[in-house]
Formats: structure tokens, C-alpha cells, sequence
């Protein structure tokens, strides 16, 4: 983002949050002013018309700073709503990795907001995991194209946190199918490209956080998927091989400041 950018939007940031929103005097003209800017901007942004990537995630950002920043009247007006809703529906299909990563950051910064999110949560949670699950079929083969999908597992994971216990296992049940779609078997993970390979790492690594937390759920999730709890236990087995023979080829020391395997102490053979 140019510096030109960067500075126009901290600027709408100090005019969307100042005090004039919340005085008593000016409260109410504040409120229209931005309501009639926000209808401004989704008047004329079309992301479905856009080419720059610098357009898509700047205009996408200056919405989010309205969410985000404004009092909740601003934006909680039906019409207003429905056009931001539907600007986040139209990015989250972009074919674009860096459009995608920055929609993701600026939906984890969104989403925690609940005197505004409930609606885009409602709307888009469904769109972020479908976006996810098809990583799947074409794994990443830029590092950006990684960044963007860990950046999806992050906002799923902001929802977790975010969420009462019967809501959290709903999502604990979506985001772990998605992390095991992530691993690679034996033979695929040798001819992968890294980020494919650091996409497995990513998700062996974050399933052996979640699974210890949520042991009911993850012995269940095996239990009823033999295909998943095959391709779980191929990959832990293969990241332990490969910690072996790297150890045994004397480079243990290395491996202790930077290791791209990960040291797995958890036992999935009971799940």
C-alpha cells in the first residue's frame, strides 16, 4: 500500500472515530455525515469492476475502518449493512491471494466488534469455509497463496475464541476436517512444493494444539472417518520418520534453532 493510501486512510480513521461522533450537540449530524460517506464509498466502489489490487484492498479497508471504528448507529442501518456484507462476499471469492489475505485480516479485526458483526459473521462464516475447503484440490504453490489460507484458518479460529461452548464445538467440528484436507501422504509431500509443505506443517502443528484441547470431539471425529484418521496417523507417522533420520544424520542442532518438522509427542492410534 502506497504511503499516499496508507495516510488517506488513517485520516478517514481519526474523522470516523472522533469525539464529534459521540457529543451530545454534534452527535446526530456526525452520524448522518458518516452514513452519507460510507453510502458514498459503496456507491462507487464495484469490486466486481475493480482490476488494481491496491483499489480492492484499500476500499475494502476503508469500509472495515467504518465498521470497525464507528459508532455502531453508523453502520447498522439495513441498506448500508447489506452492501458492506455483500462488498466481503464478492472479495472472499476473488482468485487473488493477496485480495483474499488482506479480506481475512480485516475480517479477524471485524468479527470480535459485536455490537456490529453478528450479521457478517452470519453471512460470510459459511463463504470462509467453503474458500477453505477447496484448498484441497489446488494446493498452494506461492508463498502468498499459504499466507492466504493461513490467514482463513486464523479468522476461523477468531470465531472459536469468540464463541460460547455449543457454538465453539460446531466450529472445532468445521475447522478440523479442513486441517487434516491440509496434509499430504508420503509420496505427495516429497514432490510438493514448500508452500504445499508448509501448508502440511501448518496443519499438523495446529491440529496437535486444537486436538489435546477438544479430545472428545477430535475421538469422535475419528472414530466416524476412517479416511481422516488414516491420513492424520500417515502424516504423524511421516513427520516422525523424518525427525528421526535428519537426527541421525547429525543435524540435530541445526534442527534445534530452525526446524521445519515439528516434534510430535501426541498419540493419535487412540482416537
Amino acid at each position: 500500500m502506497s504511503l499516499a493510501v496508507g495516510a488517506a486512510l488513517q485520516a478517514l480513521k481519526a474523522v470516523v472515530s472522533s469525539p464529534m461522533a459521540r457529543a451530545e450537540k454534534s452527535r446526530v449530524a456526525w452520524t448522518r455525515l458518516l452514513r452519507s460517506a460510507l453510502a458514498t464509498i459503496l456507491e462507487f466502489w464495484n469490486p466486481e469492476m475493480t482490476q488494481s489490487e491496491l483499489d480492492e484492498v484499500s476500499m475494502l479497508t476503508a469500509i472495515s475502518i467504518f465498521l470497525v471504528s464507528a459508532n455502531p448507529e453508523v453502520t447498522c442501518v439495513q441498506c448500508l449493512e447489506k452492501k458492506c456484507i455483500n462488498r466481503f462476499k464478492i472479495i472472499l471469492n476473488s482468485k487473488n491471494p493477496v485480495v483474499l489475505m488482506h479480506c481475512y485480516k480485516l475480517l479477524q479485526s471485524l468479527f470480535p466488534n459485536r455490537a456490529v458483526s453478528t450479521p457478517y459473521i452470519h453471512s460470510l462464516t459459511v463463504l470462509i469455509v467453503e474458500r477453505l475447503r477447496e484448498v484441497e484440490k489446488e494446493k498452494p504453490s506461492t508463498c502468498t497463496e499459504l499466507q492466504a489460507v493461513q490467514e482463513g484458518m486464523k479468522t476461523l479460529e477468531t470465531l472459536v475464541s469468540m464463541a460460547d461452548e455449543q457454538n465453539r464445538v460446531h466450529l472445532v467440528v468445521l475447522i478440523l476436517p479442513i486441517l487434516i484436507s491440509f496434509l499430504l501422504d508420503e509420496n505427495a509431500l516429497t514432490s510438493a512444493p514448500n508452500p504445499a509443505k508448509s501448508l502440511h506443517e501448518f496443519a499438523l502443528q495446529n491440529l496437535m494444539r486444537i486436538g489435546p484441547q477438544y479430545p472428545s470431539i477430535f475421538q469422535k471425529l475419528m472414530g466416524s472417518s476412517p479416511a481422516m484418521k488414516a491420513r492424520l496417523e500417515g502424516a504423524v507417522k511421516g513427520n516422525q520418520e523424518s525427525v528421526k533420520a535428519k537426527t541421525a544424520a547429525g543435524q540435530s542442532k541445526c534442527l534445534g534453532k530452525s526446524s521445519p518438522s515439528i516434534q510430535l509427542k501426541t498419540n493419535f492410534s487412540n482416537f
